[in-house]
């Protein structure tokens, strides 16, 4: 579904009988943006091991801090290219209840921290070779819809489901034309009962550092 076939789909529902247009295109764009992303988040539907701007990582010896694509949302897994197995995931106090120095630590990385930094994992141990870190995420869009040919990214079988928090943010508008509680919350409620409930952002945050690996999605 392209973006002007969403946005006919939401018209069709919002403008009044005569056709008068209540919302811009360049409102509902910026609502349909964040439906995409909205969806994103809460249903962890964009998984990639693929795209390299946001799953590859290049490795410097002597410099294990790694910088995170901000569209990065959680880690699968995480693998260096010259090694066959998987890092092991941690976070700080188990370095530091379980190893003295840790930090200092030279060597063939074998784990990644979570906790860090924000927006950043630390290699343990320090690495003394150039690699590159590659990673299974889950992540937001890669870009924007902003151009009425644009589509969005997530599965298409989702698409016109996005309608619904396009409705929400559009009966939200302050206006005496526009705004409307009532229509507002059954379209929130039926876009959750499609995409799940948003986590708290101490939970997306807790669950970044302690659970997602592996196939695990995390609690929601």
């Amino acid at each position: 579904m392209t973006l002007r076939e969403l946005l006919a789909l939401v018209r069709n529902e919002l403008d009044d009988a005569a056709g008068k247009k209540l919302w811009s295109d360049e409102e509902l764009i910026e609502y349909a943006v964040d439906a995409e992303n909205e969806a994103s988040i809460r249903a962890r539907l964009i998984i990639d091991s693929t795209t390299a701007a946001v799953t590859q990582i290049a490795v410097t010896a002597g410099n294990p801090v790694l910088t995170l694509d901000s569209r990065v949302v959680f880690i699968r897994r995480a693998k260096l290219a010259l090694d066959d197995m998987p890092l092991g995931r941690a976070q700080m106090r188990d370095m530091d209840r379980s190893i003295v120095g840790w930090e200092t630590e030279t060597g063939t990385p074998e784990l990644f921290i979570t906790d860090y930094e924000t927006g950043k994992i630390r290699l343990y141990r320090n690495p003394i070779v150039n690699d590159t870190l590659k990673m299974t995420v889950i992540r937001m869009p890669l870009v924007d819809m902003k151009a009425m040919d644009d589509t969005p990214e997530i599965n298409a079988r989702y698409h016109c489901n996005l309608r619904y928090w396009i409705m929400h943010r559009a009966y939200m508008k302050q206006d005496t034309e526009t705004k409307d509680e009532k229509k507002a919350k059954e379209n929130y409620d039926l876009f959750e009962s499609i995409f799940g409930k948003r986590s708290s952002a101490v939970d997306e945050e807790w669950i970044a550092r302690e659970q997602m690996g592996d196939d695990f999605n995390g609690v929601y």
